[in-house]
Parts: structure tokens; C-alpha cells; sequence
């Protein structure tokens, strides 16, 4: 027969993650200490799905997870949103984002993350519509490259990401300058992140992206403020310092995820 949960984890609508060692030829369950993590994605739908292998990855590589049981319970909400890219951003964006906070939340997720930059437009907004915290792509990154102490970089990412000047704020609270590409390299970085979203990237996509940032070689770092874009060029593509904010965000994740359940 087996042991019945105690009534507080039998009202979570998903189980509870559980490690199960051998002991004496029987078998010990021990609750895993990790946040449920729930991922506000769909924007863009592939780069949602990079952003959860990483955060895999790094259980393999940090934790040795090796067993289903191993890793954290993870939820993602592939939201139906309006375009981001291209399109606006205004408070229909906004709502379809405190909805998915919503419905993560009544899943029992304790930990939220945005794998997208210009959904940080509406931090704040999602911030005060959470009761768990929640990650944020801006200041995650920010910190890694005061961390690299660099004075300057250029930024890469959708025309809403730099019209909205959402990155420029955290970076100077580190003096760090953040240098923003021409109308033209904006458009074409634009084109290079449809291209991840429709699946037509190719090796003209990835040359694109590199010749944007050839254009700019007074920048010390680049930051793909997209989490699309690393999805076209990596740091061995680059020669100076790259800052992958997708990777950045699901380190901090991952970091979080591991500590102790509230």
C-alpha cells in the first residue's frame, strides 16, 4: 500500500518531484528541494523550448541529474500572444502575460521566468501581479557584465526591446553604455529574428547578424538582447565578449530553482 501525501501536496494539481534511493534493498523517497519553475513562453515558441533544455542541461552538467526524477517540475505556458517583434506591445501583451501568471500560479509553479526580452517591457506589471518571485532577463544580464567589467555594449534585439529602452536603465545603474544599432541594422536584426520564429534561418541569416556587429567595433561586448538571436550566432562566432541573455537567464533559474521550497 502506498503512502498517502499529507493534504497540502494532494491539492497541488501537479506531483510532487520525490528522489528515490535504494536502502537495504527497499526504496527511500526523499523530496527534492527544488522550485516548481513556471515559464511564461510561446514568445517565441522555439526559443521557449531552448531556454527549458538549458535549464536541463545545467542539472546535467552542475547536479548530475541522470533520472526523470532528478529534475525540477517545470510548466510552460505557450502564450497566444500578439506579436512582439514586429507588432505592438501595448496592454493586450500585458494581459495575456498577468493571465499566464495566473495560471501558473494556480498550478503550484513557485518560481516564474520570462524567456523573452521584450515581454520585460510589462515586468513591473508582472512582478505586482505575481505571489512568487519572478526572474528578470534585464537585471540578470545587467549584473553578468558588470561582472565582465565592461564599460560599453552594443545591443541587439526587437525595434520594442530598443524604442522602449528597457535595457538602457539597468545598464546605467552599473555605468555601463549600452550602444543601440542604426534604424537599418535594427531592421535587419529584426529580419534575422523573424527568420528564428518562421524556422528559415540559414547561413545568410548568421551572416547578417555578425555583420551588424562588425559595424560597431568600438563596442567591448554584445549583448543578444533576443533570446532568438542565439539561436543564429553564438560566442565562437563573435571576438569580443557575447552576453546570451537566454543563457544568462536560465544560470539565474537554475540558481534560484535550487533553493529550498518556501
Amino acid at each position: 500500500m502506498g503512502t498517502m501525501l499529507p493534504g497540502w501536496q494532494r491539492c497541488l494539481p501537479i506531483p510532487i518531484l520525490f528522489e528515490v534511493r535504494l536502502n537495504n534493498g527497499g526504496l527511500v523517497m526523499k523530496r527534492h528541494n527544488y522550485l516548481n519553475v513556471g515559464v511564461l513562453g510561446g514568445m517565441g515558441p522555439e526559443a521557449s523550448a531552448a531556454f527549458y533544455l538549458r535549464i536541463i542541461k545545467l542539472f546535467q552538467s552542475e547536479l548530475q541529474a541522470r533520472f526523470n526524477y532528478e529534475y525540477p517540475e517545470m510548466l510552460i505556458h505557450n502564450i497566444p500572444s500578439p506579436d512582439n517583434v514586429e507588432g505592438g506591445v501595448d496592454m493586450e501583451l500585458c494581459e495575456y502575460l498577468v493571465d499566464s501568471v495566473n495560471l501558473l500560479e494556480k498550478a503550484g509553479m513557485q518560481l516564474l521566468a520570462i524567456p523573452c526580452n521584450t515581454a520585460h517591457i510589462h515586468i513591473d506589471a508582472v512582478i505586482k501581479a505575481a505571489n512568487v518571485p519572478v526572474m528578470n532577463i534585464l537585471e540578470e544580464t545587467a549584473k553578468a557584465i558588470q561582472r565582465a567589467g565592461l564599460k560599453n555594449v552594443l545591443l541587439l534585439g526587437t525595434k520594442n526591446t530598443l524604442k522602449h529602452s528597457i535595457y538602457q536603465s539597468h545598464l546605467a545603474n552599473y555605468n555601463i553604455e549600452a550602444l543601440v544599432p542604426n534604424l537599418q541594422c535594427q531592421k535587419l536584426i529584426t529580419q534575422s529574428i523573424v527568420a528564428v520564429c518562421n524556422g528559415t534561418v540559414n547561413e545568410t541569416t548568421r551572416k547578417i547578424v555578425l555583420d551588424v556587429i562588425s559595424n560597431y567595433p568600438q563596442a567591448e561586448g554584445v549583448v543578444l538582447g533576443c533570446t532568438e538571436i542565439p539561436l543564429i550566432v553564438r560566442q565562437e562566432d563573435i571576438d569580443i565578449p557575447c552576453f546570451d541573455t537566454a543563457e544568462i537567464l536560465a544560470r539565474a533559474t537554475f540558481e534560484q530553482c535550487r533553493t529550498a521550497r518556501p
